[in-house]
């Protein structure tokens, strides 16, 4: 399988061919934040945009992987995750410390909410189903591991006789047959054509009364090290989390929040199980609201993957260049050439320039801005000499344009640089003004659109384009992959020029943008449309007002406050945007004295619509106008 193709990871089944896929810092990222150690004792919420990587780390974390990880520990591609695994005390000495089981919530758990009982009783099913199958699943796992079942015991918490027995814990024989009649009792009842009465269920919910997670300590087990009795710790990982009726969903996050569940418990969910407001809440958590006597993090721990806080630019393009050289192994044809640098297949040896005909248009431009401003040679030679080094003689021009625009705004009634300002300036400084690498690259988009001089090219650029997000770097990603792959295959030098580049990544996403499918999802692209179009209006300004542009639509913090209902139809449609990475919210972002909320056009739409990939430009807005936004298209 081609991995720039299709990224499911859930898909590999051997963890021998996963383990060189995975990069390792994310991971490392994630223990780092968090007391490893508090990971595994309370609850923890794992959100994320599709692609952030909430099921390649609940793959990793599972039984069959870390042994693969200990017979792999030779391997180059391996250590630096055996590392960070032994750092986090998953591994000990190179073997587990954890039985961790990944359990997709699936429509089996969600059609327990169906059946026609009152709600407690349903809730109580639920509990149960997940205990079993969780007892099930970690037995599988020793048994695929070629552990036999006499060599495995189970230790509880020291709890009476009767709640051992209650759970079959004196023997691992009847450890497993009761989760089996509990699960094959439940699922009697889910697949029944006619579900019983609740009266005729009363009979049988002493059977369904089953619970090993607040009793079950660790497994003893002979036989993963030589001579040696291994503790393993159970964890459950219920993956897609968001897939559980709210009540349910809500119910099971209470139930895994006490502190007498002594098995290690993760969700895992897409970012759209959380409200708005709870969603604000996790991404700006402030300390100086948290109430005397309390501690945050204290009965759950949520991790929001990608969020504003872990955006770090040159942080992720160290793990995108990870990952393309991991993904480029398993493609023969890369392999064949020792082809699996991205960064120097993606390197452009010539600066891309507009056409001789636009230049000479241009500079025409230029020269009637500059007779209008009258501004002499040596004039425009003093200004350009603070211009950013290494500027193509297009994009001087450009940046030319944009400065004697704004000098033009500043002094509309009088020359540019008459003599009372060139006395002036020459008292004060002969040194030029410098001129930020920002307004330069707002004169390479303003390029972009009036010329189609490429923008979006290079390792760097198109690692920036994806939020973070490994799984949109590799979308983006995977239209340059197959050129180059063809041109390899064609006995070419896989090399494409910037225009090649700019184009392919413009009608990715593009079509990415066209195949968004999740829900709410035409409003959506009604509402990046809106913000897409103020943004390149401010962008595209003669005098560039925001140096290199806007890609965020700002709102006054207070006029968040209007988005609390959560049926109302704007919140609904910010609540997707945000979950799929349409939009991303930068919260209390403090600009101008004043504390504003952003919403920043992912990297796709940013791509897409031909905007800057740099962060806080903004323009400034209030909610009315994107409601009318929504109601007008």
């Amino acid at each position: 399988m081609n991995p720039w193709h299709k990224r499911a990871n859930e898909f590999i089944r051997d963890p021998r061919e996963l383990l060189p896929l995975i990069s390792p810092q994310p991971i490392r990222d994630i223990f780092d934040k968090q007391n490893s150690s508090a990971l595994f004792d309370r609850l923890v919420l794992v959100a994320g945009t599709p692609g952030a990587g909430k099921t390649t780390l609940s793959r990793l974390l599972e039984l069959p992987t870390l042994l693969a990880v200990k017979d792999s520990g030779r391997n180059e591609a391996i250590k630096a995750i055996a590392a960070t695994l032994s750092a986090a005390g998953v591994l000990d000495d190179m073997d587990p410390t954890l039985i961790a089981l990944r359990f997709p919530v699936g429509s089996q758990l969600r059609s327990i909410w169906e059946l026609p009982y009152e709600e407690k009783i349903r809730h109580k099913l639920l509990r149960s189903m997940i205990q079993a199958k969780a007892v099930l699943g970690w037995l599988r796992q020793l048994e695929a591991a070629d552990i036999p079942l006499e060599n495995i015991q189970v230790h509880t918490t020291g709890i009476g006789d009767a709640a051992s027995e209650q759970v079959g814990a004196e023997s691992i024989a009847s450890f497993r047959e009761r989760a089996r009649d509990t699960e094959r009792t439940i699922f009697k009842l889910v697949s029944a054509l006619v579900a019983p009465t609740e009266a005729y269920l009363e009979t049988e919910l002493a059977q369904m009364s089953y619970d090993p997670f607040s009793m079950l300590d660790f497994f003893a087990v002979d036989g993963l090290r030589h001579g040696a009795t291994i503790r393993l710790r159970p964890m459950i990982m219920l993956d897609d989390a968001h897939e559980f009726h709210p009540s349910q969903l809500d119910d099971v996050d209470k139930w895994l929040r006490d502190r007498e569940v002594k098995v290690a418990r993760w969700l895992m969910t897409r970012l759209d199980s959380l409200s708005l407001t709870e969603y604000r809440k996790a991404v700006h958590r402030d300390t100086n609201s948290i109430p005397p006597g309390t501690q945050p993090d204290r009965d759950r721990i949520e991790i929001i993957l990608n969020d504003q806080k872990s955006r770090e630019r040159v942080a992720f393009r160290s793990i995108a260049e990870d990952v393309a050289k991991r993904y480029f192994e398993p493609i023969p044809a890369f392999n064949r050439r020792a082809s699996n640098d991205f960064k120097v297949l993606l390197a452009v040896n010539t600066p891309p320039e507009i056409s001789k005909t636009d230049l000479k248009k241009l500079e025409s431009e230029v020269a009637k801005l500059r007779e209008e401003a009258q501004v002499t040679h040596d004039d425009i030679g003093h200004l350009q000499a603070g211009f950013p080094p290494s500027l193509g003689t297009d994009v001087t021009s450009a940046l030319t344009r944009i400065i004697l625009h704004r000098e033009m705004s500043r002094s509309p009634q009088r020359s540019l640089f008459s003599v009372d300002d060139k006395e002036k300036e020459a008292e004060e400084s002969n040194a030029p003004k410098k001129v930020s690498r920002a307004v330069a690259t707002g004169a390479e988009l303003h390029l972009l659109h009036q010329f189609e001089r490429p923008f979006y090219f290079s390792f760097e650029r198109i690692a920036d384009a994806a939020n973070a997000n490994i799984e949109q770097f590799v979308s983006l990603s995977s239209a340059l992959v197959d050129h180059l792959e063809t041109l390899i295959i064609r006995g070419k030098p896989p090399r494409i020029d910037a225009k090649t580049q700019n184009h392919l990544v413009q009608e990715r996403a593009r079509t990415l943008m066209k195949a968004w499918d999740f829900p709410y999802a035409p409003k959506v692209r009604r509402l990046v449309d809106y913000i897409a179009g103020r943004c390149l209006d401010v962008t595209l300004r003669p005098n560039a007002p925001l140096d290199d542009g806007a890609n965020a639509f700002g709102i006054p913090i207070a006029d968040m406050e209007s988005l609390q209902d959560p049926n109302d139809d704007l919140t609904i449609v910010l609540h997707y945007a945000l979950a799929y990475q349409a939009l991303v919210l930068i919260d209390h972002y403090e600009c101008k004295g004043r504390t504003w909320c952003l919403f920043e056009l992912g990297g796709i739409p940013t791509v897409a619509r031909g905007l800057p990939l740099s962060r806080g430009g903004f323009v400034e807005g209030v909610i009315s106008q994107l409601r009318t936004a929504l109601e007008d298209a």
